[in-house]
């Protein structure tokens, strides 16, 4: 994120807001921070920048930490007293009606409900309504650059090839009767991250039978399962190059410890009705895209619909998908209208995971891919798409 003036006012002027309102106290206010570029810096008292739609900024910094502000583009209004705070803020917004702040309805989307309930009861009290700053943030935060993209795109292909690997490596040990684990199938796709100059934040996860049914399942050098004949095995990686725009990519595939004809119908038929949900996520996306804006829990919908529909939504117990950029898991729109209602616009440059999933003790599935909003309208980076568990037999 960067503190782009020009591209923030504009937007605010197309949001028909008065200005955006950043408010911290000892660097709670991750947005802020990011935005303003104080990442690092050591702050204890609180400021308040207030970013109009049209003229230069205005920020009350405490007087004894004014130094670490002087190099922003902003007109800096010394305070020590919190009523000079109150008094100057109340100037500030003196004629304004619609502010942009760090606050979400019903705290519905947390991720940006970061202003604490005082601030916004003062705000109010001025007569200023208080909008969610909710779709500056992903304008601002999760829009990728043209090198990101290819950086992602470079990941998804080598995510690929690391997945077929990891397959072949199974089919091998299990073809001559050797033992494979789940821990095996790890550490074979560290080595690939390794040898690609890719890094990962934590995993990447293999799971086995009952395993799968639980989405966080990490297997461990300490604890793991064997991958025996005729399991369940679902295979979940992610990574990014090393570098500083660097973008993750994100999939999950599922494989059968055995023949193709020794696969469960009812391993088909689940699995199936989980690529439908998918791709009905991509298609709602496609037939809408330029239509209006959309956002991350229409799409949400579109996917848990289709499970609804099979009567097994209940199986289905977390969001569609995840923001993606720097961080696995990114600060823009997810695809999400189950655990927040994720009412931000999906915009060209936000890239997100769609990834439906089934979930039992006795096994799981899931399948993910990854979904980028160009220009030109929604394209999925990680093809090809799978569309039938892959037999290691």
């Amino acid at each position: 994120m960067s503190f782009d003036l020009v591209g923030i006012q504009a937007a605010l002027r197309e949001e028909r807001l008065d200005g955006w309102l950043l408010v911290d106290f000892h660097s709670r206010n991750d947005i802020a921070i990011q935005l303003l570029g104080l990442t690092g810096v050591h702050l204890t008292r609180r400021f308040a920048c207030f970013i109009p739609a049209e003229g230069r900024p205005m920020m009350l910094v405490h007087a004894i930490e004014r130094i670490k502000f002087e190099h922003l583009p902003v007109e800096l209004i010394p305070f020590s007293a919190y009523r000079v705070f109150e008094s100057e803020l109340k100037r500030l917004l003196n004629g304004k009606q619609r502010v942009a702040m760090e606050y979400s309805e019903f705290g519905r989307l947390p991720y940006v409900a970061l202003v604490d309930a005082g601030t916004l009861d003062f705000v109010r009290s001025l007569g200023v309504e208080i909008v969610s700053s909710a779709d500056l943030v992903a304008g601002f935060s999760s829009r990728l650059t043209d090198a990101q993209i290819a950086s992602h795109r470079r990941a998804a292909a080598a995510l690929i090839e690391i997945k077929d690997g990891a397959s072949a490596l199974m089919s091998q040990r299990l073809a001559q009767s050797q033992t494979i684990t789940e821990w095996d199938v790890v550490s074979f796709i560290r080595e690939q991250f390794a040898q690609r100059n890719m890094i990962t934040d934590h995993g990447p996860n293999c799971s086995v039978a009952g395993n799968a049914g639980n989405p966080h399942y990490e297997p461990t050098a300490e604890s793991h399962q064997a991958i025996d004949p005729n399991q369940i095995v679902l295979i979940d990686l992610w990574a990014k190059e090393d570098h500083v725009d660097g973008i993750y990519g994100d999939i999950t595939w599922m494989f059968f410890s055995g023949s193709e004809a020794d696969i469960p119908d009812s391993y088909r038929s689940l699995f199936g009705q989980l690529v439908a949900a998918r791709n009905a996520g991509v298609e709602f996306l496609k037939d809408n895209w330029g239509q209006r804006d959309l956002c991350g829990w229409e799409v949400d919908d579109a996917v848990r619909n289709v499970l609804v529909d099979a009567g097994v939504a209940e199986m289905f117990t977390h969001r569609t998908g995840h923001s993606i950029n720097q961080h696995t898991h990114g600060s823009g729109p997810n695809i999400d209208n189950l655990e927040t209602a994720d009412q931000r616009r999906l915009q060209p440059g936000h890239l997100f995971s769609i990834e439906p999933g089934l979930y039992s003790d006795e096994f799981g599935f899931r399948t993910e891919i990854d979904c980028l909003i160009t220009p030109e309208g929604p394209e999925v980076t990680t093809l090809p798409l799978q569309t039938a568990i892959v037999s290691l037999g």
